[in-house]
């Protein structure tokens, strides 16, 4: 997580609906943060409404996504593993992992999470941690939670194709754990969800139960709808409105809606018999792990969690006192745990930066002298906008600071790539925050809609990608427009594709790694595409110039200069510079030394 200006969104996705929750870093702390929730069937429609909302209030496009929500069935399992060594060994992380390794995963399954519970050795018995002991053998205790792959699909499905990457995906009861748990605390958490009742028991050490009931909300309104002969939205309703596990003597005579014959009576002995079938289920299939380690609070959460009457219900049936939170909770509490794995790190940061401005402060002052005008020398690189926070007017001055007077833009429109990033409206911000030359790559599958859009906006260079629709249309359109126009080789692309267009062109640009996120590695294939360019230019006198984008850094880039680049693009090794001018110097072409 980049501490000083970042994003990252959490999700809770259920089967009717999604809650979001989005939070803004700069200087290591939470400047700002939002909340939406959604509720929809069309789970995709959801999650793209949620996003949207949120990225609005907080001002930002999000960095990171994290999922929580129905993944559907789960498994649980506890599974011992016992390593034993012919001699005195020095126990280290390795070695637990190898017994991780080692665990037998359910045909048909996935691990979501694996939680070490217990640690023994001949010599040490439950420590918190066998690294760094010596011995000639370890028993470990795992607590394995699964999910079905088949049963994970739909929403695996629908994040796709919302166009959202996940950085992360959370079991909701080991969410709720971190959240509502104290430190000597066992704590029983039961979710009542549309499709699933899910329950689990957790201590210290971690998992010792955790089951999922196929009852939920959802069959709760069915029974509704077909005893009743209502529709299904309206039996939702009156599912909310009059559900009660304790309906008083008045209930037989009220009815349960002005438009329906039938009483609240008639709703709730439908609804309750399916509540008692979900409690005994799950009071059934916990009954051993309760009597072994007798949890002090039960919290209840989801959608059926506030049903009037139901946590008294499961206090009486269980004897252990019931709390109920709010819908919101989990995605809270994922929110939470995300930032809270961030704490040290960020006082770290903050602790370092206060030093380091008090120690700049001083030197300004002993050294404060008249600034001598100087001429700066073209500098070909350009910062990628990917990485950098373009809202924020201190990049703009960072980007002076290190004499950059070109500034790379790329629009993603979800189609061309699996994803959605920048955009017309936030070049048109560029645009009015700088008169640097704005080069722009289109990563969208129809080019010929958007260049005439972006050369509006403000483009002074326009890249259209290979193998999309309308290239030779929008070529056109970028030279009627006195605008320079290249085009982008995508890494699986031959330089062969630019042929027909190489005479009409003014860059060609050479992607050296996957068109979409930022931070991935150099291909070194880019390298002879660049050569074979520049030789075809010396060869028939083009003038096209040469630029590469993807992984460049202070390596990379002199492999590239070497080849027969003029234009370099970077992006996270600039933006995770400690010195952004610094390292802008580092990209720049070296003088290689003379032989003898």
């Amino acid at each position: 997580m980049n501490l000083l200006d970042s994003s990252f969104l959490c999700l809770d996705i259920g089967t009717y609906g999604v809650r979001g929750l989005a939070r803004r870093i700069r200087g290591a702390r939470i400047y700002r943060s939002a909340y939406f929730t959604m509720d929809s069937p069309d789970t995709t429609f959801a999650i793209r409404t949620v996003i949207d909302e949120l990225e609005r209030q907080i001002g930002a496009h999000f960095d990171s996504a994290y999922i929580t929500g129905n993944f559907g069935p789960s498994e649980f399992g506890i599974i011992a593993k016992n390593t034993i060594w012919g001699t005195e060994h020095k126990i280290t992380a390795e070695d637990i992992r190898t017994q991780i390794s080692q665990i037998q995963i359910p045909d048909g399954h996935f691990p979501m999470h694996i939680i070490p519970l217990r640690y023994d050795t001949p010599q040490s018995r439950n420590i918190p941690s066998p690294i760094g002991h010596t011995d000639c053998q370890l028993i470990s205790a795992f607590g394995s939670i699964y999910y079905s792959r088949d049963g994970a699909t739909p929403l695996l499905t629908a994040i796709h194709n919302a166009h959202i990457q996940s950085d992360g995906f959370y079991d909701p009861q080991y969410i709720m754990n971190t959240a509502y748990r104290c430190e000597n605390q066992t704590v029983m958490f039961i979710d009542f969800g549309a499709m699933f009742t899910s329950a689990s028991i957790w201590t210290d050490r971690g998992p010792i139960f955790h089951t999922k009931v196929p009852l939920g909300g959802t069959n709760i309104t069915n029974a509704l709808s077909t005893e009743l002969g209502l529709d299904t939205e309206t039996a939702n309703r009156i599912k909310h409105a009059r559900a009660n596990m304790f309906p008083d003597e008045m209930a037989r005579f009220t009815p349960a809606d002005r438009d329906y014959a039938f009483s609240c009576s008639d709703v709730n002995n439908i609804i309750i018999p399916i509540l008692i079938d979900i409690i005994a289920q799950v009071k059934d299939r916990c009954a051993p792990a309760f009597k072994k380690c007798r949890p002090t609070k039960i919290i209840l959460s989801g959608g059926g969690a506030n049903i009037q009457g139901l946590s008294e219900f499961i206090e009486n049936a269980f004897a252990v006192v019931t709390t109920v939170v709010g819908g919101d909770a989990l995605v809270t509490a994922l929110s939470d745990f995300i930032w809270g794995g961030e704490s040290a790190h960020c006082q770290n940061y903050i602790a370092r930066h206060d030093r380091w401005a008090r120690r700049a402060g001083f030197f300004t002052r002993l050294f404060r002298r008249r600034p001598r005008p100087v001429q700066q020398a073209f500098i070909p690189i350009m910062p990628s906008t990917l990485c950098f926070n373009m809202s924020r007017p201190e990049t703009y001055t960072l980007f002076k600071s290190g004499g950059i007077s070109l500034i790379h833009v790329d629009i993603m429109d979800g189609f061309y790539v699996d994803r959605v990033r920048g955009s017309l409206d936030e070049l048109k911000q560029i645009r009015s925050r700088t008169d640097a030359h704005l080069h722009v790559h289109l990563m969208t599958e129809s080019p010929s809609v958007w260049a005439a859009g972006a050369v509006a906006a403000g483009a002074d260079t326009v890249i259209l990608s290979t193998n999309t629709s309308g290239l030779l249309a929008a070529i056109q359109t970028v030279k009627s427009a006195g605008r320079r126009v290249g085009i982008a080789i995508h890494p699986d692309s031959s330089i062969n594709v630019v042929k027909k267009v190489i005479r009409d062109i003014d860059e060609v640009m050479i992607m050296s790694v996957a068109p979409g996120a930022s931070g991935q590695e150099f291909l070194t294939s880019a390298l002879s595409k660049i050569a074979a360019l520049d030789a075809t230019r010396r060869k028939y006198g083009l003038n096209f110039r040469i630029s590469v984008d993807g992984g460049i850094n202070d390596i990379t880039s002199q492999l590239c200069w070497n080849a027969g680049a003029d234009l370099l693009v970077s992006g996270s090794y600039l933006a995770n510079a400690p010195d952004f001018a610094l390292a802008v110097r580092s990209l720049l072409k070296k003088r290689q030394p003379q032989g003898n």
